[in-house]
């Protein structure tokens, strides 16, 4: 974790960001007080997406009952 005073931050603003991109994360210091964080943000991954399972509503027997229904006279 970087701590940086603001009116540093106004002169070297873009190589401190080059930090923060990296994944740094930078400490703003105001009247020898901390008054923000800057950090990287987060990167949604799709395959996180894609691991999720469906949620059903009904069991999977409910499901498929009306299929066999439908079935039934052609067997």
């Amino acid at each position: 974790m970087i701590h940086i005073t603001a009116s540093s931050l106004r002169g070297n603003l873009f190589s401190v960001l080059k930090k923060v991109e990296s994944g740094e994360q930078v400490v703003v210091i105001h009247n020898k007080k901390p008054v923000a964080c800057l950090q990287p943000i987060k990167k949604e991954d799709w395959r996180d997406k894609v691991r999720q399972k469906p949620k059903l509503c009904v069991p999977p027997d409910e499901i498929m009952k009306p299929v066999e229904d439908i079935w039934e006279g052609f067997i």
